[in-house]
């Protein structure tokens, strides 16, 4: 149980933060997230892929097993949309999970530095999907040229290439992006935080299907795709235990910056993060 409130009270205590300032003047919502979707989150995807390590072989397996539950869970939300009329925000929630700051720490408390790596090219793989794909959902028409032009997108484009040629910046050029990318997580929270402040209760219907999708879902596709791939060891146990993780915060950011269904995705991230006290242990279990 260390591994999971060592992970989800951090995280709910700035969301707290956030909640309280919603109530004080001055405190813009739009004002934060348009600062994390625009300057922190690309620093922080540029820095962290810029000092990834890539292995070939590992990093199919992983990045095939993630594409495949970013697939499942997409067709399952879209199914439900259909059937129910939930809004685009439902497939933000349902499909990009939170594989940096809970997936990440999870993985490397659980599994050590091995665990890290693996977590790492999950990380790589839903950060690339996300500035592409979820820009494209939350803005809905012409959505992809707003992809296009996205500098998530392109954040992450450079890092990767950064670290495929191994090339390493000046220190004065990548301490700036470094410390501006340290800000996007606390931002993100802040910004989930505030909009918790006017959640409405006709939206947690959706919020309960999107997180049964995402986490339910999530590991039936992750574990259909071991098995049949044979995958094993840690990098199994890995794509097993983010398959669960929640929602990311990322999507309440893309939420409130394109006014997606705000008040769905922000419920569907906060009722899945304090499932996961339940989940995560279990899959922990069930792994080892």
């Amino acid at each position: 149980m260390e591994i999971v409130w060592g992970t989800i009270l951090p995280v709910a205590a700035v969301a707290a933060v956030g909640f309280l300032l919603a109530g004080r003047s001055g405190f813009e919502e739009r004002t934060l997230a348009n600062l994390a979707l625009w300057v922190t989150s690309p620093a922080l995807l540029f820095s962290v892929l810029a000092d990834t390590t890539l292995d070939a072989g590992r990093f199919g397996a992983l990045a095939g097993g993630t594409a495949c539950v970013l697939a499942g869970t997409a067709l399952l939300a879209s199914g439900w949309r259909q059937a129910f009329g939930a809004g685009r925000g439902l497939l933000l929630t349902s499909v990009f999970f939170n594989s940096g700051n809970m997936g990440l720490a999870c993985s490397r408390l659980a599994f050590g530095d091995a665990g890290l790596e693996s977590a790492a090219v999950v990380f790589v793989t839903v950060a690339l999907c996300s500035s592409f794909f979820g820009v494209w959902i939350a803005k809905g028409e012409n959505g992809l040229g707003e992809a296009l032009r996205h500098p998530m997108l392109w954040g992450s484009a450079g890092g990767i290439a950064c670290a495929v040629t191994d090339t390493r910046l000046p220190t004065t050029v990548m301490e700036p992006i470094t410390m501006l990318g340290a800000m996007a997580i606390p931002l993100m929270l802040l910004n989930l935080g505030m909009q918790l402040r006017r959640l409405q209760v006709r939206e947690v219907g959706h919020s309960l299907g999107a997180v049964g999708i995402r986490m339910g879902g999530g590991f039936a596709f992750a574990w259909l795709f071991v098995a049949w791939q044979g995958v094993s060891g840690v990098d199994r146990q890995v794509l097993l235990l983010m398959s669960v993780m929640p929602a990311a915060v990322i999507n309440a950011v893309l939420a409130e910056r394109y006014g997606t269904d705000t008040g769905l995705v922000a419920s569907s991230i906060v009722i899945g993060t304090f499932t996961s006290l339940l989940v995560i242990p279990a899959v922990l279990l069930y792994v080892s």
